[in-house]
């Protein structure tokens, strides 16, 4: 086990483009042994106030790097073109996946599912994470994914199943005669019919059989993918569609054209502000703006020469991530020829964080000497 964690931790390390990643290990009563888990951090996760709470998406297979590897780094490249939030994932490697998986039938409780809905659970909270939680499963995790969301329908904000068999009737059946599960946070993927055959036939055989069903949850047929690449392929899709209103929630803020000019004269900068609070959410969960919509937002302000709105969003930045150095010097810039010493703070404060939040990095060294020749100009050294 200590060679498939080196070799998983060094695949992650490789391909998570600067992420943190936090190796988790704790006893699990459940399983009756030392289990690890791994935290995949975002990038601005060290800027954070707790009031950013981060969704999380639970990846089983932890222990196949063919398919963890590729499904975080579908995930990164989504969050890296805002078509989803920002969140922990949570890689869990299995030790014996048939037995950890085998479904019994509906009720009675599997250790994985114990392990993941209790203490992981608990284990998660110095995290700070979001009640928007999503599990992703591929073959024989997939239908234990489906077991796992028909018994905690609450716990879970959806399900992803990438091609499914085992025990599928049984599943199908249960979610059929159940009440109060929303069979919309369902999510299934399938692959060829000729190259993922005897998921498919099953897959098709269901379809037939029980039709109200398939009718009410999301389906992704990748009609031309074997079973093992039918993950690659549907993930980024179904996340995309968990998370279809994200991309475009602050749509309406600040709107320019193509000469970057505001299109409607802004409300009162408390408006303003109200309006980005209302927008802040995913669904029915609070997600207020990320690093990059604060910029986004604050620029085209600043661009049509707004400076006390784009300060007053920047401010909104520094309650989010009071860690984030860059905020501190656009005030600083913003409050420079009104308020020196505030700018002041702001300029001093950013210096400190430079010097003691941020690691290393090419260009680090250049804006600190630029914050030390700001303040021998306007005599604060």
């Amino acid at each position: 086990m200590k060679n498939i964690n080196f070799i998983f931790l060094f695949i992650v390390s490789a391909i998570a483009y600067g992420q943190e990643i936090d190796t988790l290990s704790f006893y699990s009563k459940a399983f009756g042994d030392e289990r690890t888990v791994y935290i995949c951090k975002p990038e601005f996760y060290k800027y954070k106030s707790d009031s950013v709470k981060l969704p999380v998406i639970y990846l089983l297979d932890g222990q196949h790097e063919w398919f963890a590897k590729p499904i975080i780094s579908d995930i990164h490249y989504l969050r890296f073109t805002k078509e989803i939030p920002s969140a922990l994932i949570v890689v869990i490697p299995l030790k014996d996946r048939t037995k950890e998986c085998a479904i019994v039938d509906l009720k009675t409780e599997l250790s994985l599912d114990k392990f993941i809905t209790r203490e992981l659970d608990k284990e998660l909270i110095t995290y700070n994470p979001s009640e928007l939680k999503i599990i992703v499963g591929h073959s024989f995790t997939a239908s234990f994914a489906l077991y796992s969301f028909y018994n905690h329908p609450n716990y879970y904000t959806s399900v992803i199943a990438n091609s499914p068999y085992d025990q599928m009737e049984m599943l199908v059946e249960g979610f059929e005669q159940s009440e109060v599960i929303d069979k919309s946070k369902i999510s299934i993927s399938i692959g060829s019919s000729v190259k993922d055959i005897a998921h498919r036939k099953k897959y098709d055989n269901l379809k037939v059989q029980f039709p109200s069903f398939f009718e009410s949850i999301y389906t992704f047929e990748a009609g031309y993918s074997t079973h093992n690449a039918v993950p690659i392929v549907a993930v980024p899709t179904l996340l995309t569609k968990v998370f279809e209103d994200y991309r475009n929630r602050f749509f309406e803020i600040a709107q320019v054209d193509m000469e970057y000019k505001l299109i409607n004269k802004p409300g009162s900068i408390s408006e303003e502000l109200n309006k980005i609070r209302v927008a802040s959410k995913i669904g029915n969960y609070d997600y207020p703006p990320e690093i990059s919509d604060i910029n986004g937002i604050a620029s085209r302000y600043w661009n049509n020469e707004l400076e006390e709105y784009a300060a007053n969003i920047y401010e909104l930045g520094v309650k989010y991530y009071p860690n984030y150095y860059d905020f501190y010097l656009s005030l600083y810039e913003l409050t420079l020829d009104n308020d020196k010493e505030t700018s002041r703070k702001y300029l001093e404060r950013a210096e400190l964080l430079l010097k003691t939040a941020e690691n290393n990095w090419e260009g680090k060294l250049e804006i600190i000497k630029e914050i030390h020749a700001e303040k021998i100009k306007n005599g604060w050294q």
